[in-house]
């Protein structure tokens, strides 16, 4: 997943995949703007020399979680792999 203007990607773990996968249609769609947004949002606050969306995890500043929104709740974390411009999600837990 990329956002166009900023060239910043979301990977996800083939966990997570599965995960994505397994929900249905209309709920997948929401989980995958929230990842697009992630890419969004936190491309254009590193660029700004902002931290990105969530809870920093580490005291480095690369492994992060953010709760989930829009009728999804849930949290993922992810790692932030700047030299690549990439958010790695590498866990996505639903709360039914």
């Amino acid at each position: 997943m990329t956002f166009h203007g900023r060239g910043w990607t979301v990977f996800c773990t083939e966990k997570v995949v599965h995960v994505l996968l397994a929900m249905p249609k209309p709920v997948r769609d929401i989980l995958n703007r929230q990842l697009c947004d992630l890419a969004k949002r936190g491309g254009a606050a590193i660029d700004a020399g902002l931290p990105p969306p969530g809870v920093p995890l580490d005291a480095v500043g690369v492994h992060y979680s953010f709760s989930l929104r829009e009728g999804v709740r849930g949290i993922a974390e992810y790692l932030v792999i700047a030299d690549i411009r990439e958010f790695y999600v590498t866990e996505l837990l639903l709360v039914e």
